[in-house]
């Protein structure tokens, strides 16, 4: 097995960590954001700014996490995978 697909396979594997960490985060964010808008909640009680800032972050959390896909489908190409 050549050098280059041994350090393609451990950047593959480095980034599906990545990933997976990013795909837990995004969950528990969309959690977070769910409990400041409850809808059985009185209006003047959301704390909608907290929400709009933690919609910010997971909408960066989201481009991160796609572009790490994107990269491991172009390493797995390059791997025949």
């Amino acid at each position: 097995m050549s050098f280059e697909r041994l350090q393609n396979m451990g950047r593959l594997h480095e980034q599906e960590l990545k990933a997976r960490e990013l795909r837990l985060r995004i969950g528990a964010m969309i959690e977070q954001i769910r409990l400041k808008l409850d809808p059985f909640e009185d209006i003047e009680n959301l704390e909608t700014d907290i929400a709009a800032q933690l919609c910010i972050e997971l909408a960066r959390l989201t481009i991160d996490y796609k572009g790490i896909l994107d990269q491991n489908k172009a390493i797995k190409k390059a791997l025949g995978k």
